[in-house]
């Protein structure tokens, strides 16, 4: 049966209320959904409706769409992300769970299923997989950044737009271009109004550096500790630089299949969403 539309939900974690969109029926595979950087819950629109037999849990993370910005003293680190992931599968009780993860939300998936490797039956990934590493030499500037850049866009506002077309145009023509059908989808959930105009409503401090940025050993002892098929959907013309030693990151994790797929980055989202459908549905219930 195919996934539909149930509910939009909200969790209560860590301080924190998370909004998320709920799809397709209880009893079913249980799956969480994590949209990428800057995106939101309404990422996983457009493939959904080709999957069947799943009970999905697309959520808005912390500082995106309608969920709670984190307190003036946090920040958005992306391994800040898992305690609050399984703090929603454990509101929903489920014990073990699969991850659908697009750009962002695919880099916390292998995170979390590195970490919590009994929890995850499966981790579909789709452009993304592996943070930008760094060398340990370059801890102490790396932190330096991060401490300026959030006081810097801590005081930021958002851009403002005099109407929701152009709140869509600026987000067509980012820094990740994105095609108009796709943008209006992400709008619809992601932009609100003020009587300043139509803003991105996402919290200005997710474009601080990270305090710290994992190196090549962390990344190599999550993905060694990593039980759970993975799946990589890569898109051809995503935009982004293969790891130049990709290859050998990926030998890592035991169970791991490679898929190429015509499309950008946010292929999941545009003409090929029924393709990249099949391939998870494939995958997580062959």
């Amino acid at each position: 049966m195919s996934l539909s539309f149930i509910s939009e939900r909200t969790f209560d974690v860590n301080g924190l209320t998370f909004t998320a969109k709920e799809w397709g029926s209880p009893g079913y595979t249980p799956v969480i959904a994590l949209h990428g950087w800057l995106d939101n819950a309404a990422s996983f629109d457009l493939m959904l409706p080709f999957l069947s037999d799943m009970h999905v849990i697309a959520v808005d993370c912390a500082g995106h769409g309608g969920s709670s910005f984190r307190s003036a003293d946090s920040g958005y680190n992306i391994w800040q992300d898992i305690a609050e992931i399984l703090g929603v599968a454990d509101q929903m009780g489920w014990e073990q769970f699969a991850l659908l993860g697009h750009s962002r939300g695919a880099i916390i998936s292998t995170l979390i299923a590195g970490a919590f490797p009994t929890r995850i039956s499966h981790a579909a990934l789709i452009d993304g997989y592996m943070p930008g590493l760094a060398d340990a030499k370059g801890t102490a500037i790396q932190m330096a950044k991060s401490v300026y850049e959030a006081k810097r866009f801590g005081a930021a506002s958002p851009s403002f737009f005099s109407d929701f077309d152009r709140a869509v145009q600026a987000r067509v023509n980012g820094f990740i271009p994105l095609k108009e059908g796709a943008a209006t989808v992400l709008a619809q959930r992601g932009v609100r109004q003020h009587e300043r105009g139509f803003y991105w409503h996402t919290d200005q401090r997710l474009k601080a550096a990270s305090q710290i940025k994992l190196t090549r050993e962390h990344m190599q002892d999550f993905f060694s500790s990593v039980t759970a098929p993975v799946m990589l959907i890569q898109a051809e013309d995503s935009g982004f630089k293969p790891d130049a030693q990709q290859d050998e990151t990926f030998s890592w994790i035991t169970n791991f299949r490679l898929l190429k797929m015509p499309g950008s980055h946010h292929l999941h989202m545009e003409e090929q969403a029924e393709q990249v459908a099949e391939e998870v549905q494939k995958f997580i219930l062959p």
